[in-house]
């Protein structure tokens, strides 16, 4: 057992699922103590705002609130109750529709496991769900936000995206890379953004290189490659998974462009810094 135990819940409206997680589930040998189990995500919303949980393990498709629903709300609640901002989330779902898996990720869970899944594909996620709780600069926790993070080998860090740009940095910019930060992991344009900011692309396109110094293909790749390294380090989503995850859904497009970023396959990545 580690030295510090962490606090669990699980919330799945199917009462076998909850009986076989919290029976089978090697929860003592982990360091984590399971404290409470929900049907119903509305009830366990309840119980999050009230008290300390590090780890959730949840279904997706609930009666009254989903899970989905459940991780935003915590998220944005978060801003006012500090005992939400560490809490880590694993999503245990039946439906196979990576759709719920894009929109699981960019609410920062941890891992995405289709069921059924083997007792031991669970307790990894929930080790690695451990072993991220404290990490105060865990880049998860600002995907609702317009910050992108900054990632090494030797760990991760925040990094706003006002610092990306010389002060003073225009609205237009501001706004613009915070779309980004927020859609990244969809098929977006420069014209798109454009649009949904009333000016021309040309013009957009010209300010992203004055004021950034990079093309928004450029700052739109940085923002996949954040987010392709961290789950190629934290989740146990196939490589073709977390290509579709951050806008690449040809795995073979997928595996050539990390390799011309990084200089090794996803594969070799993983290998090399999976925590």
């Amino acid at each position: 057992m580690s030295a510090r135990t962490y606090r669990a819940i699980i919330i799945d409206d199917e009462a076998w699922i909850r009986d076989g997680l919290s029976k089978h589930i090697g929860w003592e040998r982990l360091g984590i103590e399971l404290v409470q189990i929900f049907e119903d995500g509305q009830d366990a919303l309840s119980f999050l705002l009230e008290n300390p949980v590090h780890i959730v393990l949840s279904d997706i498709r609930m009666p009254n609130m989903t899970g989905l629903e459940l991780v935003a709300t915590v998220r944005e609640e978060a801003k006012q109750r500090k005992h939400l901002s560490d809490m880590k989330v694993i999503f245990l779902s039946g439906f196979g529709d990576f759709k719920y898996a894009q929109e699981a990720l960019r609410l920062g869970a941890v891992d995405y496991l289709l069921k059924p899944t083997d007792v031991e594909e669970i307790e990894e996620a929930l080790a690695k769900a451990a072993a991220l709780v404290g990490n105060t600069n865990d880049i998860t926790n600002n995907r609702t936000s317009t910050s992108m993070s900054s990632t090494n080998t030797n760990g991760t860090s925040s990094l706003e995206i006002a610092d990306l740009i010389e002060e003073p940095a225009s609205y237009l910019i501001k706004k613009a890379l915070g779309m980004m930060a927020a859609t990244f992991t969809e098929d977006i344009h420069l014209s798109e953004i454009a649009d949904e900011l009333c000016v021309t692309p040309n013009y957009l396109s010209r300010l992203f290189r004055q004021e950034t110094g990079k093309s928004f293909s450029d700052l739109l790749s940085d923002l996949r490659m954040e987010k392709a390294t961290e789950l190629l380090r934290t989740s146990t989503l196939k490589i073709y998974q977390i290509g579709d995850a951050v806008g690449y859904p040809n795995a073979r497009y997928f595996s050539e462009w990390f390799q011309k970023q990084t200089g090794m396959s996803p594969g070799d990545y993983r290998k090399q810094h999976v925590l």
